[in-house]
C-alpha cells in the first residue's frame, strides 16, 4: 500500500523538482555560451578575476576572506562549466595560451620594427 504524502511533503517535492529543472535550464544556457568563442573568452576572464588558481592566504584576515569569497564564486562557476561541458576548461586554457603566444609574437614584431626604425 502506498503512503499518502502530506501537503508539506508534496510542496517540498515540487520545490525540489522545480529547482532541478531551473538548474538544468541554466546549465543548458551555459552550454550555449561555451560553444561560442566570445563566451569562452568571457568566462576565462571571469575565472581569472575570481583568482581560482591563486592562494587566498594573507596576513590580513579581511583580505584573505575577500579572496576566499572570490575563489568560492570561481569554484562554483568551474563546477557549472564542468557539468555543462567537461572539456570546456581545457579548451579555454589552450585558447588563452595560444592568444598569449600570438600577443607576445606581435609585441616582439613591433619592438623589432621600432628598434630598426630607431637605428635609421
Amino acid at each position: 500500500m502506498e503512503r499518502e504524502f502530506s501537503p508539506q511533503e508534496k510542496e517540498i517535492a515540487f520545490d525540489v523538482q522545480q529547482e532541478a529543472e531551473e538548474h538544468e535550464a541554466l546549465i543548458e544556457d551555459l552550454r550555449k555560451i561555451l560553444h561560442e568563442d566570445w563566451g569562452r573568452r568571457y568566462l576565462w576572464r571571469l575565472l581569472s578575476f575570481c583568482r581560482v588558481m591563486d592562494r587566498s592566504m594573507d596576513r590580513d584576515s579581511h583580505v584573505m576572506a575577500f579572496r576566499e569569497g572570490q575563489r568560492d564564486i570561481g569554484m562554483r562557476l568551474m563546477k557549472d562549466i564542468d557539468e555543462a561541458e567537461i572539456t570546456a576548461y581545457n579548451t579555454m586554457r589552450m585558447e588563452h595560451y595560444n592568444a598569449e603566444k600570438e600577443r607576445a609574437a606581435a609585441r616582439d614584431k613591433m619592438r623589432k620594427k621600432f628598434y630598426e626604425e630607431a637605428e635609421q
